[in-house]
């Protein structure tokens, strides 16, 4: 259920839909893009995503997006025998227009409980600009976490050609 709230608050935060405008003038050299959905959850890390460093992904394909939906737990990582199925909205593939959109994906490896966050996603004439956030830990830094799973933030976001650059 608290996993739900988070992911409806940045839901609410960052807004749900299609783009009517694909950018909003920041300035004359930058413009902030519009983040289309933005879904968040546990996710298996692979080998080179289980040191303690944070890591992103660039989803442009169907290929790609199966691959990581792969990755999403069928069911809720929890001591209940059996476990209740999961309620990831993408486990439901939701249809992505690859033509037109790409999915930008922030993992975090250190914890199950807390997701990263986008911050912003700001284009300008050479690259797309990502910051990204690890919200504090807070009670979760001392609670049973599961080896080999971490946290995921996804947004899908008009697709861009040239460098995007991630900072945390």
């Amino acid at each position: 259920m608290k996993a739900l709230t988070t992911l409806l608050a940045a839901i609410m935060i960052t807004g749900c839909g299609p783009a009517e405008e694909s950018l909003e003038a920041g300035d004359e050299t930058t413009a902030k893009l519009q983040v289309m959905a933005s879904y968040e959850g546990r996710l298996t890390l692979d080998p080179n995503e289980q040191s303690p460093e944070p890591s992103e992904l660039i989803i442009r394909n169907q290929a790609d997006y199966e691959a990581f939906v792969v990755r999403i737990p069928k069911r809720k990582i929890t001591r209940t025998r059996p476990a209740p199925p999961s309620d990831d909205p993408l486990l439901g593939k939701p249809a992505i227009d690859f033509e037109n959109n790409m999915i930008l994906v922030a993992i975090r490896s250190d914890s199950m409980y807390v997701s990263p966050q986008f911050e912003s996603i700001v284009a300008d004439k050479n690259a797309l600009i990502v910051r990204i956030s690890d919200p504090d830990l807070g009670e979760t830094g001392s609670a049973n976490q599961q080896g080999g799973i971490g946290t995921y933030q996804a947004v899908v976001v008009p697709k861009r050609k040239g460098p995007i650059q991630f900072i945390r």
